[in-house]
């Protein structure tokens, strides 16, 4: 009797593995982004991402695991219940994500000068003007 072959590249294995790299990656990111930027925006784009790479890299792996409950929202209307700690890990889950994308965009929409109140410095360039060797082109009409 032979057991069934090990399928440890199939997209449910590599499923957690791809949310922990790309938790480290977005780390690496925002903390190049954070070193060209000023003090209160680096610290934006360092909160939000290590928010997302808590979430992306512990408990979206954890919960693909199967070693945290899920939550049901479900299972309140057929007499089931989920449990406390189930509603606890999503809660934590929710604000995690959301807050970690909320902070991160934020960041980066600060980093762009998207959100920036100060003016814009450049300024629009000038018509050139005609040398005053040059005649001025004339505006009659030829016929």
């Amino acid at each position: 009797m032979q057991s069934p072959p090990l399928f440890l590249a199939s997209i449910d294995a590599m499923r957690p593995v791809f949310m922990i790299v790309m938790g480290i990656c977005l780390m690496i990111f925002a903390w190049r982004l954070a070193k060209t930027s000023s003090p209160w925006t680096g610290r934006l784009l360092m909160t939000g991402a290590l928010m997302l790479a808590i979430g992306y890299s512990i408990v979206l792996p954890l919960y693909e695991a199967g070693r945290i409950e899920r939550y049901a929202a479900s299972a309140h209307g057929h007499g089931y219940s989920s449990s406390p700690i189930a509603m606890a890990w999503q809660v934590l889950k929710i604000c995690l994500m959301n807050g970690g994308w909320l902070s991160f965009g934020i960041g980066v929409a600060l980093h762009a000068r998207i959100l920036s109140t100060a003016p814009a410095t450049a300024t629009a360039p000038r018509p050139a003007t005609l040398p005053a060797t040059q005649p001025a082109i004339s505006r009659e009409s030829v016929a």
